[in-house]
């Protein structure tokens, strides 16, 4: 499909809802709480002898499923919950891929380091968030990186 851009330089032509963007986030947030919950459960029931072999194994479950979710994104411009509802981040200017340094690096670290400070960063968490309002459905995040979600 080609990409015409609207007077910002940005596609709308295929835009993901602001509810399937956060239906998508609910969904990969829900894999890391199943994950733990069901591990947890597992390892506890199987083994009292070492509580924290159940903390690290955890840990370490958490772990890989957030560098297959990081390999997703640089590879697909998704995660598991963005296959899932059939969105995916693309470059707002030309819809293609826009790397995994956008991706993974700006559009990603950096939301979590601005989130991570504190109190600004419970503010522009918000902020960032209530952005998939407007007209063009792009967060700051997604303008940091020059992205945005589309349906598949």
């Amino acid at each position: 499909m080609q990409y015409q851009p609207d007077a910002m330089g940005v596609s709308t032509s295929q835009l993901a809802s602001p509810w399937a963007r956060l239906a998508a986030v609910i969904i990969d947030f829900l894999l890391y709480v199943v994950l733990s919950g069901v591990l947890f459960v597992i390892l506890e029931v199987a083994s009292k002898q070492d509580p924290a072999v159940t903390g690290f194994t955890i840990i370490g479950a958490n772990l890989a499923l957030f560098v297959v979710q990081m390999v997703l994104l640089g590879a697909r411009g998704q995660t598991i919950g963005k296959i899932l509802l059939r969105v995916r981040i693309v470059d707002a200017q030309t819809g293609g891929h826009p790397g995994w340094a956008r991706i993974v690096l700006l559009r990603t670290v950096v939301n979590w380091i601005l989130s991570g400070i504190p109190f600004i960063g419970q503010i522009y968490w918000l902020v960032d968030s209530l952005f998939i309002f407007r007209a063009d459905h792009r967060t700051i995040h997604d303008m940091i990186a020059g992205t945005q979600v589309d349906k598949v």
